[in-house]
């Protein structure tokens, strides 16, 4: 029986053509996974920068609270030179029953809602005249950290009394705020309800807290 002659230089080729492909592989393997890597490194830094982003805006909002002006927007319904004026004016006014009084320098204003943002639009007629009006609040002028931090928090969004009931350090706050809260909530768990009530009832209370328009 005949015997197959080994090719050698056959075998070599096919040794070489392996060599290659396992090399061809090997190298888009590598640059795969280094790819994967570099992508991972990005979402990591962006994700980081979100979180030093958000973190700075945090403290810029403390920063403008204690030294700077914070800007409201409100919408008022009245302008009145003593509080029994606006008073005796609200109760004959049931859709203002949830509305409170400003009391600013010698005049006394009935606003409504007060805004972090310009006052939404309804899209429907209300009963009584009203108007937007942008203001302007100050601590700068308040010893008292609390009652900075108390509006320096209205500057919130989302207020409400889940909110405040989830406040980690409440002692940092004026001791009266959860009374506040809990006396508001009965009638609105509103934001710019709650958190009007909550700005005219410290504004009224520390006469450190500048108010302008």
């Amino acid at each position: 029986m005949p015997l197959r002659r080994r090719n050698p230089r056959k075998k070599i080729i096919l040794a070489g053509v392996q060599g290659l492909v396992i090399g061809v592989v090997g190298v888009l393997l590598f640059g795969f996974i280094l790819n994967f890597a570099n992508d991972k490194k990005i979402e990591t830094a962006k994700e980081d920068e979100k979180v030093t982003t958000q973190k700075k805006e945090e403290e810029k909002k403390i920063e403008a609270a204690a030294d700077g002006l914070l800007s409201f927007h409100v919408k008022q319904y009245g302008m009145f030179s003593s509080k029994e004026s606006a008073v005796s004016f609200m109760a004959t006014q049931p859709t203002l029953e949830k509305a409170g009084i400003v009391k600013v320098e010698n005049q006394f204003f009935v606003w409504s809602d007060l805004f972090m943002n310009d006052v939404p639009a309804t899209g429907q007629t209300e009963a009584l005249p009203s108007f937007t009006k942008n203001l302007f609040v100050s601590t700068k002028g308040c010893e008292d950290p609390k009652v900075k931090k108390i509006i320096n928090i209205l500057q919130e969004d989302n207020l409400s009394k889940n909110f405040f009931d989830s406040i980690a350090k409440k002692e940092d706050y004026p001791d009266d705020l959860m009374t506040i809260i809990q006396a508001v909530s009965t009638f609105s768990d509103v934001s710019s309800v709650m958190r009007l009530h909550v700005f005219s009832h410290y504004l009224e209370k520390n006469p450190c807290i500048e108010l302008s328009f």
